[in-house]
């Protein structure tokens, strides 16, 4: 176990139980609140189950973090020990629970503290049959005690409604979507050319960007599927993936690059930690995803000025609007239509449609609207609980 930046204030402490702190939508929007919600009216402490990740130091930068270093999914009596100390330690004012496994340790570790207690949860139901047996078991677990937290929050209303018809108490919901730093995600010239420079795009060339984890349920397959189909008629069209997994050694990308003869029009990055400079360079940005309850990349492209062909899973068509497309989840020549639309308007065309997505994103989704969202729950949770306590 680690601990960094310890100390407290008079501000109002929050202490925030994550799975992990490997790159993810959960993860990222954890970073994002503890950087923005700061002294000295808050306060945070988190503990992640896992062992470090690829933004501890991010968190740790901004919040007191403690790393428990053990199994998530198979918690050992000891190690819950562990963090009800930790959560008896820091004296929180709230918890909160980020991602099933997180929320029932929380669960556990606060059974008989009085303190107010949240759960996030930042995924959809549309593929559970996917998941693991044992996160399955979670979840439905999960529903049996959703009576004890004072509130479920969800960053998507479909994924409410879909928790809710899984057994979730109703009367716990609320919904505060994910928030994006539009002086960071933003239209870049400069960035824009010096990444087609490094892919080595030709000028003309028509970039389709996919930033998304390597997991079945992101659904490259699809991506490149749709990919193949729509690089047989757009012979200027160009492909760059980003996230874990996405490089030349997967199996999961290699065998449908090579089926669908895109070997020199597929761009494969990896995990980067710039994406909204690879969101500068794109023309059209895309999700192919068979579930989602929130996506991050599709907010973070809109931000950037760039248009959108997304898989209609989730609050994707709300967050799009009409400054894009919303195809069918599942459906490569649906996805390879989308692209064609776009495509064909130009890039002048592009270009405005581009710049309503970021009004879109500035107007209904900015960080600052909704940390604040975030602080007013926190500050209610803290408020009721005292009047309770007299």
């Amino acid at each position: 176990m680690t601990a960094q930046n310890p100390g407290r204030t008079a501000a109002a402490r929050v202490l925030h139980i994550i799975t992990g702190l490997n790159t993810g939508g959960a993860e990222t929007a954890l970073c994002r609140l503890l950087e923005t919600l700061r002294s000295p009216a808050f306060e945070h402490i988190v503990v992640a189950l896992g062992p470090p990740g690829s933004l501890s130091g991010r968190v740790g930068a901004a919040a007191e973090l403690h790393h428990l270093r053990m199994n998530a999914a198979r918690p050992r009596p000891a190690d819950l020990w562990r963090l009800r100390r930790i959560v008896r330690m820091s004296a929180p004012d709230v918890v909160h629970g980020w991602m099933y496994h997180a929320n029932i340790a929380a669960t556990l570790a606060t059974v008989g503290l009085g303190l107010p207690l949240v759960w996030g949860i930042r995924q959809s139901l549309d593929d559970l049959a996917k998941e693991k047996p044992l996160t399955r078991l979670v979840i439905g677990g999960g529903a049996r005690v959703s009576r004890r937290p004072q509130q479920i929050l969800y960053n998507s209303a479909v994924s409410a409604r879909q928790h809710e018809t899984a057994g979730y108490d109703a009367t716990r919901t609320r919904v505060i979507p994910n928030g994006f730093d539009t002086e960071v995600f933003r239209p870049d010239a400069a960035n824009r050319m010096r990444i087609r420079q490094q892919l080595a795009l030709p000028d003309d060339a028509l970039l389709i960007g996919l930033v998304a984890r390597v997991h079945p349920v992101k659904d490259h397959t699809n991506f490149l599927r749709a990919a193949g189909l729509f690089a047989a008629d757009c012979p200027q069209a160009h492909f760059v993936l980003v996230g874990d997994g996405a490089d030349a050694d997967n199996p999961t990308l290699s065998g449908p690059i090579s089926e669908m003869n895109l070997r020199n029009r597929v761009h494969l990055c990896g995990r980067r930690t710039d994406i909204q400079i690879i969101d500068a360079a794109l023309d059209i940005g895309s999700c192919s995803s068979r579930g989602e309850a929130f996506p991050n990349a599709i907010g973070e492209a809109m931000a950037c000025a760039v248009p959108c062909v997304a898989t209609d899973v989730g609050d994707v068509s709300q967050i799009i609007g009409d400054t894009g497309v919303v195809v069918p989840a599942s459906d490569a020549p649906a996805l390879a239509a989308g692209w064609a639309r776009l495509a064909a308007l130009g890039a002048p065309a592009r270009r405005v449609l581009g710049l309503r997505a970021r009004q879109r994103i500035i107007e209904r989704y900015s960080l600052a609207a909704v940390s604040g969202r975030y602080a007013d729950l926190y500050t209610s949770l803290i408020h009721q609980t005292m009047i309770k306590q007299g």
